[in-house]
């Protein structure tokens, strides 16, 4: 069963949806083939995503771009953003300001993510403290710590 998204709109290079736990981009529109060909859609988890970039139109066209472990972002800014598999392009207020509520809401659940766990110096000092105890070693501390 499919959800609905909780935002979508039809971009430049294809449409983007938001769902509760990631983000889908959809190459159905003229432009979407010609620069992505029939890649089809390409689902992001919101736990894979490492940074987003907003650009606001003007000038030129705007593109919400997001950047994954492995990807392969396109960094030489708008023209290249229509190519970028990871990127929506588009034009006017309305569009940005969706894109905006796209950003915002992944954000959020990326903090969200880590607010629930502790603040990593309290973590690395409790395992300094059970060091200096002799309940682990310093190659066991060093270790652990490495790991945050």
């Amino acid at each position: 069963m499919t959800t609905k998204p909780i935002i979508s709109f039809k971009g430049r290079n294809g449409r983007i949806e938001l769902y509760k736990d990631f983000v889908r981009f959809d190459r159905d529109t003229f432009m979407g083939f010609l620069s992505q060909g029939l890649k089809g859609k390409k689902d992001i988890y919101f736990h894979n995503i490492t940074s987003i970039q907003i650009k606001k139109p003007g000038f030129t066209i705007g593109y919400l771009q997001l950047s994954i472990p492995g990807g392969n972002e396109s960094r030489k800014g708008v023209f290249s953003s229509i190519n970028d598999e990871n990127s929506i392009s588009f034009e006017g207020r309305e569009k940005y300001e969706k894109a905006l509520k796209i950003k915002e809401y992944i954000e959020k659940k990326i903090r969200s993510k880590h607010s629930g766990s502790s603040n990593v110096a309290e973590d690395i000092e409790k395992l300094h403290t059970l060091m200096e105890k002799g309940i682990l070693s310093k190659k066991e501390f060093e270790k652990k710590k490495n790991n945050f």
